[in-house]
């Protein structure tokens, strides 16, 4: 009988012993796994809703003939809502002060273009965003891909007696970016796309000039349409909410 006590406290020493160093060896064990939440380079973005208000310049060349929009600031206000980590969808409203050239498709060659004259757009978008590293910051970092798909309202060129006018046309400008955390409700936020219209032009474009009997149309090839595509350049500031 004494032998059995005597080996049963041995076993429950040792059992004992054998738990306190599992328990002073889990933390180290831990610490060797993954980063601790205090220093890891990553940050959750909280689901919810943000409003961003955006600065921007649109560049291009006018397209093939020149007369496209170009050259100028645009400004606007996105509202995007976060429903999932790798998606994000939204609207935005988007006022462009740009300027496009004028042809007298009446007039010589060298003296038909003149300009350039102002014209403003409209264009509302729903934007569709991914997200690259998921609902996670990195280093306060969110890259991502964009697409927005929108109907751009041109104003009237009233100098174009022409019959050209930008009127209204369906919009695609897919891009990248990224989002930069300055805390959890702010963030800043800059984009890089291409956008693109696509161009029709009148009929008298087809025409020979009546002030150049001997000259040739503005257009020579009979393609009335034209896509034209320009880089667009954004920044913004968002609150978060």
């Amino acid at each position: 009988m004494a032998v059995r006590r005597k080996g049963g406290k041995v076993v429950s020493r040792s059992l004992m012993t054998l738990g306190l160093v599992s328990l002073l060896a889990t933390p180290r064990l831990a610490a060797q796994v993954g980063y601790p939440p205090s220093s890891s380079p990553y940050r959750d973005i909280s689901r919810g809703s943000s409003l961003t208000f955006m600065v921007g310049y649109l560049g291009g060349d006018g397209g093939s003939l020149g007369i496209g929009l170009r050259h100028g600031m645009t400004y606007g206000v996105l509202y995007d809502l976060r429903t999932s980590g790798f998606v994000t969808g939204g609207l935005a409203l988007t006022y462009m002060d740009l300027e496009r050239d004028v042809l007298d498709a009446d007039a010589p060659k060298a003296t038909r273009r003149t300009g350039p004259f102002k014209q403003t757009i409209i264009n509302p978008e729903g934007i569709l965003q991914f997200n690259l590293t998921g609902g996670k910051a990195w280093h306060h970092i969110a890259p991502f891909f964009i697409g927005g798909v929108g109907y751009a309202l041109g104003s009237d060129v009233k100098s174009d007696t022409s019959g050209f006018q930008f009127g209204n046309r369906f919009t695609v400008s897919p891009g990248f970016g990224f989002r930069y955390f300055l805390g959890s409700h702010l963030h800043v936020r800059f984009e890089a796309r291409r956008h693109f219209w696509k161009l029709k032009y009148p009929s008298s474009y087809l025409e020979d000039p009546a002030n150049d009997p001997t000259g040739s149309p503005v257009i020579t090839d009979g393609k009335t349409s034209d896509w034209m595509s320009s880089w667009w350049m954004i920044g913004g500031l968002s609150f978060s909410f």
